[in-house]
């Protein structure tokens, strides 16, 4: 039966498990008189759900999702959300509708490659949150030579503003005629942290693109593709992110 004691799981986190939503949509939802548990309306958000509730959304039963684990493989010009009310190509575009899954971390709009996405709330956290020190993997390229005696900077790490620095591990370094490409290690997942760490080395990121997330590389999808996550893919990062 449900209640307002702690006992269960909150109504807003109950319907955002069963993939109709973030929690602050379903919290709308809530507000909005659209859901109803054992029959009754709800509105209160400091409602639980226990196991033995029957929880419905516009009339039609709902119940918690299988976790599920997915991979884009991200192209240029499309934005990280799921939704855009301005009407941009977006990532919710491009992957199936039957399902709700948050992206783990953002990329930028013209940044490419590897973007996971998940149901499973603890590992997106783990994914996500500095002190798991999770791998990001990326490939830049550079508007002109980069000096490879700044490398140890990344070890050291770049001063972005007075409350941020940035660590990272520079892997590898090919030169061309007029620019460079650089193969990048971040652990830290700061806002347009590949670019901001070379302005302040004074070079230019004119491409990135992800390689790899916690182990995990594209493989051969092509740009705008997607698949599941295999079971070995599934415990190599719960296993690196200390959840088995």
């Amino acid at each position: 039966m449900m209640s307002k004691n702690p006992t269960g799981i909150r109504l807003n986190r109950y319907l955002s498990l069963c993939g109709v939503g973030s929690r602050r949509k379903c919290e709308e939802m809530i507000t909005d008189e659209r859901v109803a548990v054992n029959g009754n309306l709800v509105t209160d958000l400091s409602t639980y759900i226990n196991d033995d509730d029957v929880v419905t959304l516009d009339g039609g039963r709902i119940t918690p999702q299988r976790p599920t684990y997915l991979l884009l493989n991200k192209p240029k010009g499309v934005i990280t959300t799921l939704n855009d009310n301005l009407q941009r190509n977006h990532v919710g575009m491009l992957l199936p509708k039957h399902v709700f899954l948050k992206p783990v971390g953002r990329l930028d709009k013209n940044t490419t490659g590897v973007l996971l996405f998940t149901n499973d709330g603890e590992l997106h956290y783990r994914l996500t949150h500095p002190k798991y020190e999770i791998p990001r993997i990326y490939l830049v390229k550079l508007d002109k030579i980069f000096n490879e005696a700044l490398s140890d900077k990344f070890t050291r790490g770049i001063q972005l503003n007075r409350r941020e620095t940035a660590h990272g591990k520079v892997l590898d370094v090919r030169h061309f005629k007029k620019n460079s490409e650089l193969i990048v290690e971040l652990h830290e997942g700061l806002n347009r942290e590949i670019h901001r760490m070379f302005r302040v080395l004074n070079y230019r990121v004119l491409e990135l693109h992800r390689i790899s997330y916690a182990g995990i590389g594209t493989g051969k999808l092509r740009y705008g593709q997607w698949r599941y996550l295999n079971q070995d893919e599934i415990k190599k990062i719960k296993r690196l992110c200390g959840i088995i």
